[in-house]
């Protein structure tokens, strides 16, 4: 008996075993050249392509800088005209010591000036401001709508904050988002105004035609944005998402005087700063540039998946193959499977025969115990809770019993709700061993009757037990059985939910 145990028991470890092989082999398979395909082809791919839209995008920043440059300088370079004579930039409007007549004359000739030079530039204003708000040239209605209780002079004068040439930029004042306006200080109490709308930006703004979704930005010192593509975003803040990504590398909402190329995985973004601290920013989402990556790989993974099944197929095929030696005694372990699956615990035929090798076993002094527990009203489980509820129930008795018991203990299911119970002691007194199996079964139905609390309360379930305890050296499996059973009778007779023991 125990040599026919050792050798289903190697047969089944050698066939589980080889499946085993055969699984990792082709699990392994499939798992390199999907990691082949994906995370080193795919990869390199992406990163390349994300590398190649970064030079695109940073040339691309590079030629709007210096067209925005070229453009700003003009502005720049035409009011320093009024510099080629003192009468321009020395006229001081608010100089009380200067006749009127001659403040008349004055304005005259440094209006006809500014004529001249304001008309070789596309300017919406282009005029003096002194420090009394009075003005000389033309400053727009625009313009001065935005100063209804007057201040413009020192609106304007405090934009003033380049030291070197007394001028400054300035957009967005007082909520105008139409003009950018160039300031030059031209003595203590005068400074020139001068504005372009900034839709003319459109025209030193190229739109590269292989990055078709790049969004182009002008933005000033305070990541107000002064021209996009998209006109609803002028005047707003620069996404934060963006911002978020320029001052996470370093690049100070403030501006530092650097240009930077980010790659990140929301956006690749390439940010120029221009001569006034303006800065010009392109960016593109990463998704967008990826999308023939990730179409690649959509194709990736259905070829990975192909190969996959491929790859089960020529499993299950090697394993039909070479596992034919071994099916009959699969088939045959299967057969005369030595566990209830139910219950965890041997089954009937297991249990008896493993029972019934004990007892030819030559043994002096031998005490036996044969228990017999049965489940009182187990039927109304089925009936009110589900035969579902029943299984688990069954469950719960075989794990119950297996964690009162050792492994001196051979449990078995011998029935439905029938479970069988057998141990020997050896060389000690039989008056012993009944005391112990009463303190045993007394536990038994102590642990039954706390872990069946629902079932007790719905069903009305409990448990009976016969328990026979004999010191007989040549009794058979059959009188244990029938005595115990005779002992499990006279409980239910009782009023069940309790045990008998009998000895013989």
């Amino acid at each position: 008996m125990a040599k026919r145990e050792k050798i289903r028991e190697k047969s089944g470890e050698r066939f589980k075993q080889f499946q085993l092989e055969i699984l990792i082999v082709f699990a392994a398979i499939i798992l390199i050249v999907t990691a082949f395909l994906d995370y080193i082809i795919l990869d390199k791919s992406g990163r390349a392509m994300r590398q190649t839209v970064s030079s695109l995008i940073a040339a691309n920043s590079r030629q709007l800088e210096l067209n925005i440059n070229s453009y700003l300088d003009r502005m720049q370079t035409v009011p320093t005209l009024l510099f080629s004579d003192e009468s321009f930039y020395l006229y001081d409007a608010t100089d009380d010591s200067i006749d009127e007549y001659d403040k008349v004359k004055s304005e005259e000739v440094i209006k006809d000036r500014i004529v001249d030079i304001g008309l070789m530039e596309n300017y919406a204003d282009f005029g003096i401001i002194y420090a009394d708000d009075h003005k000389v040239g033309w400053i727009s209605h625009g313009t001065q709508d935005l100063f209804p209780e007057g201040g413009m002079y020192d609106a304007f004068a405090k934009y003033i904050v380049n030291p070197k040439k007394n001028d400054g930029w300035c957009f967005g004042i007082n909520g105008n988002t139409d003009r950018m306006y160039y300031i030059k200080r031209l003595n203590p109490n005068a400074i020139l105004v001068s504005s372009a709308y900034t839709k003319e930006l459109a025209s030193v703004f190229i739109y590269p035609e292989q990055l078709d979704e790049m969004n182009i930005r002008l933005v000033d010192s305070d990541n107000t944005i002064m021209f996009s593509e998209t006109s609803e975003e002028i005047g707003e803040k620069l996404p934060e998402a963006i911002a978020n990504e320029l001052e996470a590398n370093k690049v100070n909402a403030k501006f530092a005087d650097m240009s930077s190329s980010i790659i990140s995985e929301d956006y690749i973004i390439n940010s120029n700063v221009c001569g006034n601290d303006w800065r010009v920013i392109c960016s593109v989402p990463t998704k967008i540039i990826l999308e023939e990556n990730l179409k690649l790989r959509s194709f990736t993974l259905r070829v990975s998946m192909g190969m996959a099944i491929l790859f089960v197929f020529i499993g299950l095929f090697l394993i039909t193959r070479l596992s034919r030696p071994v099916d009959g005694m699969v088939t045959t372990l299967q057969e005369k499977a030595e566990i209830d699956k139910l219950s965890g615990v041997m089954n009937r035929g297991t249990f008896q025969e493993t029972v019934e090798m004990r007892l030819q076993l030559p043994m002096d002094n031998r005490i036996i115990v044969y228990v017999m527990l049965d489940m009182d009203n187990f039927k109304q489980v089925n009936d009110k809770l589900g035969h579902s509820h029943g299984d688990q129930v069954i469950i719960r008795v075989g794990n119950l019993l297996r964690s009162i018991y050792n492994s001196e203990t051979i449990i078995g299911r011998i029935g439905g709700d029938e479970f069988a119970l057998y141990s020997e002691c050896i060389d000690v007194d039989k008056a012993e061993v009944v005391d112990v199996t009463k303190e045993q079964m007394d536990y038994v139905l102590e642990q039954f009757h706390d872990e069946f609390v629902i079932e007790r309360d719905k069903c009305g379930v409990s448990i009976s037990a016969g328990v026979f305890v004999t010191d007989k050296s040549d009794i058979t499996f059959k009188e244990l059985y029938e005595k115990a059973d005779g002992a499990l009778y006279k409980s239910k007779q009782a009023g069940k939910s309790q045990y008998t023991l009998i000895e013989g």
